[in-house]
C-alpha cells in the first residue's frame, strides 16, 4: 500500500502534519518547567479506573459486564517483569503455550489456546495473525500496563478472540512534566539489559516520549541465547485545546531462541540431556516488526468526541531449524527431522474512527460510541514445502550439531489478502443509579484472497460475521456491583490469512458465552475482589463425518465452563498481597479425526483446567522491600486422546528492591527459586519445551 492510500484513510492526520512546523518553531520559545506529581497511586485491582481493553466508552471495570484485569507499571516493575506475555500470565485464567514457530507468545484462556483465539493488541490496535505468529510486543520496558478482557471479545476486536484480548498499553507523552528513567541489569548465563526513556513537554503544544531497551543473553542451553532491541517513541501535538494528535513508531528486533525442547528417553526427561540442544548449528529464528501509527482526538463540544487512528505495520521473519526430535530406544540414538525454512514478509494498513456521544434517552443518561474499522493484510509465505531433511545423532556423546540440510529449495508459496471492513457500536444506559445496561454490536465484512505461487490456484471467500454483546450491572452498594452478560465471538481456522484451510473453504468457527459475576471491595484491608462464573461453547469446527471419514465437515464443537477469582490488599501497612485462580473444564462436545475416532469428552489439548498466582511483599524498612510469589499451571492434555499430557508445575519466585539514594532501586531477582524443571509446551511422551532453571539478575533503575 502506497504512502498517499494510508494518508487518504486518516485526512485529519496529514492537517496535522501541516501545522507541525509552526509549533516547532514555538519548541525554542517557550519551555515549560518540569512539574513533579506525587500522589499514592491507586490500590488494588483498579475497579475504579477506566480500562481501554473493556470498552471504548472509557468505562471502569466496575461498570463493565465482565471480566477486566490488569497490572500497572508499577506492580510490573516491582516483579521484575521484562517480556510483556509474563504479565499477562500473571491475571486470571491466563497462561502460556511458547514454541518459536508461534513467536513464543501464545497464551491460553479460558479454554481456547493460540493467536487464533487470544487476540494480542498494541494501545486497542489489534495485531492480525497471519500464520499463527505473532512477534511483537516482547518487551515490558515502554509500558504503561498490561489489561485481559476475559471471554469473547469479537465485538471490539473482530475476529479471533472468543478466549480473550490482552491489550499492552504503552508510555504516552505527557505534557504536566517531564519523567527521564533508566535501567541496567545483569544476570545468570550471560544475561544483560539496558534501557532509556525520556517523556515531557517540549512547550505547552508539543509533547514527547522515547523508550529504548536491549537485552541479551547466552541462554541456560546454547540454543536459548538471544538479542532483542527495542524501540518506543510518540510526539503529541496539541494545536488547540479540544484537538490532539499524536504521531507513534513503535519497532523490535529479535534474535530469538532457536530451542526447540528436548527428546524424551522412554517417555521421561533424562537430566543428561537438560542442557543439550538439538538444533543444527546455523539456525535461525529472527523476528523484524515495525508499527507506525497516528491518532486524532477531537473534542468537539463537552457531548462529542472524535477519534481516528491509522497504522501501517510490517513484520519479516525468518525460520530456518531442525524442528522435531524423537528418541529411538533400539539404537539409543536421536532422529531429527522437519528441517523447515519459512519466511513472512507481512504488512498491515487500517483506519479506525469512531464517534462518542454522551447524551440522553427518555430522561436516563446514554454514552454511546459508533464506529469504522478497516484494515488490510498481506502475506508472502516462503517456504521449503514438502519439509524434507533428516539426521540420527548421539545424544550423549557431545556430537556436531550440524548444518541446515533440504531436498527442496526455500521459494515463494503462498499469497494471501485479507481486506476487513466493519461497523461497530457500544452503548451503556443508565437505566436507574444502581442499574447499567451496556450493549455492543459489530458486524464485519471479510473478502479474502488466497493464490498458490506454484501453482496459481486461487480460492476467494467473503465472511460477513456479526457479533454481539448485551449485559447488565448492578450495583447493590457503593462496596458490590454484580454483572451478567451475553456475549458472541468468531475465531478463524487457522491464521487469518489461512482461513480456507489447505484449498478447502469452510466457515469461521463461531463461538457464545454467558458471564455472570460480583466485584467489590473490602476496605477493612484496602482491598478490591472479583469473582466470575461463565460457560463459553465453540462449534463450527472442522471434524470427520461419521459416515465418510474421508470427508471434512464443520460439525465439530467445544465448550468449556469454569470460574475465576481475583484479589489484591494491603491488610497491614506495608504489606500487599495479590491473588488470582481459575477452575476450568474444558471438552470436546463432538469431535473426529481421520481415521473417524471420536474424542466427544476428551479434554481440550492445551489447557490447563487448574491455574493460580499469588504474590506477596513486604516494605519492612524504609526504602527496602521483599517480594516473593508462586505460579501454578495444572496438566494439559498434548493429544486429542488424551494419551499423553504434560505435567503441572509451580515456579516460585523472589525478588528484593532497595532504594539507595533518591529515586534509584537496586533490585535482586531469583526466577525459579527451587530450580525445578518444568514444561512449557511439547508433544507429550516425545518431547518437551522446558523452562528456564534457576536465574538470579541483579538490575538498577533510576529516574532522573
Amino acid at each position: 500500500m502506497t504512502r498517499s492510500k494510508i494518508l487518504l484513510a486518516g485526512p485529519l492526520i496529514a492537517a496535522g502534519w501541516m501545522a507541525l512546523p509552526a509549533i516547532a518553531q514555538n519548541a525554542a520559545e517557550t519551555v515549560l518547567p518540569a512539574v513533579v506529581v506525587s500522589g499514592e497511586r491507586e490500590k488494588g485491582l483498579r475497579l475504579d479506573v477506566p480500562s481501554s481493553a473493556a470498552s471504548r466508552l472509557d468505562l471502569t471495570p466496575r461498570e463493565v459486564p465482565a471480566s477486566v484485569s490488569s497490572l500497572e507499571r508499577e506492580d510490573i516493575v516491582e516483579r521484575s517483569l521484562h517480556r510483556a506475555q509474563d504479565v499477562a500470565i500473571r491475571l486470571p485464567g491466563v497462561t502460556e503455550s511458547p514454541a518459536p514457530g508461534n513467536g513464543g507468545t501464545s497464551l491460553v484462556a479460558r479454554g481456547f489456546a493460540g493467536h487464533n483465539s487470544v487476540a494480542q493488541l498494541v494501545d486497542g490496535t489489534r495485531l492480525i495473525v497471519a500464520a499463527g505468529t505473532i512477534t511483537y510486543p516482547f518487551s515490558t520496558w515502554p509500558l504503561e500496563s498490561v489489561e485481559v478482557l476475559s471471554g469473547p471479545a469479537s465485538v471490539l476486536y473482530g475476529d479471533g478472540s472468543i478466549g480473550a484480548a490482552v491489550n499492552y498499553v504503552t508510555k504516552k507523552p505527557l505534557f504536566e512534566r517531564t519523567q527521564r528513567e533508566a535501567m541496567l541489569g545483569v544476570g545468570s548465563y550471560g544475561a544483560i539489559q539496558a534501557g532509556i526513556g525520556l517523556r515531557g513537554p517540549v512547550n505547552d503544544a508539543v509533547a514527547y516520549s522515547l523508550y529504548i531497551d536491549s537485552d541479551k543473553t547466552g541462554g541456560y542451553r546454547s540454543e536459548q541465547s538471544h538479542e532483542r532491541q527495542n524501540l518506543s517513541a510518540a510526539v503529541a501535538v496539541r494545536p488547540g485545546r479540544d484537538l490532539k494528535l499524536t504521531f507513534m513508531l513503535d519497532a523490535g528486533h529479535n534474535e530469538d531462541s532457536r530451542y526447540f525442547g528436548v527428546p524424551l528417553v522412554n517417555g521421561r526427561l533424562d537430566d543428561r540431556l537438560r542442557r543439550t540442544g538439538f538444533n543444527v548449528d546455523d539456525a535461525i529464528v529472527k523476528y523484524n516488526d515495525r508499527v507506525w501509527r497516528g491518532r486524532i482526538e477531537y473534542q468537539v463540544d463537552s457531548n462529542i468526541k472524535l477519534r481516528n487512528e491509522t497504522y501501517y505495520l510490517t513484520s519479516k521473519r525468518h525460520w530456518r531449524n531442525a524442528e522435531s526430535y524423537a528418541y529411538i530406544p533400539a539404537t539409543g540414538r536421536v532422529s531429527r527431522s522437519d528441517y523447515l525454512e519459512i519466511l513472512h514478509d507481512q504488512e498491515q494498513a487500517g483506519n479506525r474512527f469512531d464517534a462518542s456521544i454522551d447524551g440522553h434517552i427518555a430522561g436516563l443518561k446514554n454514552r454511546l460510541v459508533v464506529g469504522l474499522d478497516w484494515y488490510k493484510t498481506r502475506l508472502v509465505h516462503t517456504n521449503n514445502a514438502p519439509y524434507g531433511g533428516a539426521s540420527i545423532v548421539d545424544p550423549f556423546s557431545g556430537f556436531e550439531q550440524g548444518r541446515f540440510i533440504s531436498p527442496v529449495p526455500t521459494t515463494p508459496g503462498r499469497r494471501a489478502e485479507l481486506e476487513t471492513k466493519a461497523f461497530f457500536a457500544e452503548d451503556v444506559l443508565d437505566m436507574t443509579q444502581s442499574w447499567k445496561l451496556v450493549a455492543g454490536l459489530r458486524q464485519e465484512r471479510m473478502d479474502l484472497d488466497n493464490r498458490d505461487l506454484r501453482t496459481q490456484a486461487n480460492l476467494s471467500r467473503d465472511y460477513d460475521p456479526t457479533t454481539g454483546r448485551l449485559g447488565v450491572v448492578w450495583s447493590a452498594s457503593d462496596a458490590l456491583s454484580l454483572y451478567g452478560q451475553y456475549g458472541t465471538g468468531t475465531d478463524p481456522l487457522s491464521g487469518s490469512l489461512s482461513l480456507p484451510n489447505n484449498g478447502n473453504v469452510f466457515n469461521l468457527a463461531k463461538g457464545k458465552q454467558v458471564e455472570v459475576g460480583a466485584k467489590g471491595s473490602l476496605p477493612l484491608i484496602k482491598g478490591e475482589w472479583t469473582f466470575a462464573v461463565y460457560g463459553i461453547k465453540k462449534r463450527n469446527l472442522l471434524s470427520r463425518d461419521p459416515g465418510n471419514p474421508a470427508v471434512t465437515l464443520q460439525i465439530g464443537q467445544q465448550s468449556s465452563k469454569g470460574i475465576e477469582f481475583g484479589l489484591a490488599a494491603e491488610p497491614v501497612k506495608g504489606v500487599t498481597i495479590a491473588a488470582n485462580a481459575a477452575w476450568l473444564r474444558a471438552r470436546y462436545d463432538e469431535f473426529r479425526d481421520a481415521a473417524g475416532m471420536s474424542y466427544a469428552g476428551n479434554k481440550v489439548t492445551g489447557v490447563p483446567e487448574r491455574t493460580a498466582n499469588i504474590w506477596a511483599a513486604y516494605r519492612f524498612l524504609p526504602g527496602w522491600q521483599i517480594g516473593a510469589g508462586a505460579r501454578y499451571v495444572g496438566e494439559r492434555q498434548s493429544n486429542n486422546a488424551n494419551t499423553a499430557s504434560l505435567p503441572s508445575y509451580t515456579v516460585l519466585d523472589a525478588i528484593l528492591n532497595v532504594e539507595v539514594k533518591g529515586n534509584t532501586v537496586v533490585s535482586l531477582g531469583i526466577r525459579n527459586l527451587a530450580n525445578r524443571d518444568y514444561v512449557l509446551s511439547g508433544s507429550g511422551s516425545v518431547r518437551w519445551l522446558l523452562g528456564e532453571p534457576r536465574t538470579a539478575q541483579l538490575s538498577v533503575r533510576t529516574e532522573f
